[in-house]
């Protein structure tokens, strides 16, 4: 999609957790769509990774996400006309950053839409009065991809092995996850922030079949280091909502994984989040 053509030109939209995964790649795709970031951040720190090319358009505000003053100060000053609220909490039943976010949404506009990511199991949020009121959730299982500096996960882990020499890590073999590759989880959120107009908040789970344990997992990304086609469970494509479906294939999500922490592994861990 165009930026001409793009229901995100000329907005500027609020990403809580913009330095993460998933957050990184949301805010990449807003600005493929024509949009500004305001970006909350607890610490500068990883804030570099949206320098190349992106001409002032992404603005960072220092602040936590439980702080309804500050959330509210940097809708207001700002403008925003969206939210996702991608920061990493606490459990759900300890959360206080989802409810600071709503919080903050009602005293500037309630036509703002909120989305959220979660896992796909259900969830609540325990001592407040609205638990899902104006938010919208996509769910999806485990989101891999360039840009996940947490090193324990299944796909840094593999990846930083792999290039090392050192063959796979020891994985467990279940359960099974259905994995999402990173950047179709971003266009998942857009999707259902672009749905909220049409339909008002929702709850939206989004599978790509790719339903595989840990250990089948990393034996996939071996596969593609060394240059094979992966193995993936013959299962029929899970239906999702929103007429959403995963634009990558399994080979490019692995073998774009695998290439950003070889890049992450020869620099010395300063590579930068993909574009």
């Amino acid at each position: 999609m165009s930026e001409s053509t793009s229901p995100w030109a000329g907005r500027r939209v609020l990403v809580t957790g913009c330095t993460g995964l998933l957050g990184a790649a949301v805010c990449h795709e807003l600005f493929d769509r024509g949009a500004a970031v305001v970006g909350l951040i607890h610490e500068r720190s990883g804030a570099d990774i949206f320098a190349p090319g992106q001409g002032g358009r992404v603005h960072f505000v220092r602040g936590r996400a439980d702080n309804v003053f500050r959330l509210h100060s940097a809708m207001a000053v700002h403008e925003v006309s969206a939210v996702f609220h991608l920061a990493a909490g606490e459990p759900f039943a300890a959360d206080r950053g989802t409810p600071a976010v709503l919080d903050a949404v009602r005293l500037y506009s309630r036509r703002v839409p909120v989305v959220a990511a979660r896992p796909l199991q259900a969830f609540t949020l325990t001592g407040h009065a609205e638990p899902l009121g104006g938010l919208s959730v996509a769910r999806f299982g485990e989101v891999f991809g360039p840009g996940d500096r947490k090193v324990f996960r299944t796909a840094p882990a593999t990846a930083l092995a792999l290039h090392g020499g050192e063959g796979l890590p020891p994985l467990p073999d279940g359960p099974v996850t259905d994995h999402v590759f990173v950047r179709d989880a971003a266009r998942a959120c857009l999707r259902v922030a672009e749905d909220v107009a049409v339909r008002g908040p929702g709850d939206y789970p989004f599978r790509s079949g790719w339903v595989l344990s840990d250990r089948r997992f990393g034996a996939a990304m071996r596969e593609v280091f060394n240059g094979a086609a992966p193995t993936l469970p013959d299962v029929a494509p899970p239906a999702n909502p929103l007429g959403w479906a995963p634009e990558t294939s399994f080979t490019d999500a692995l073998q774009e994984t695998l290439d950003w922490y070889g890049a992450l592994a020869r620099t010395g861990g300063r590579a930068r989040a993909a574009a």
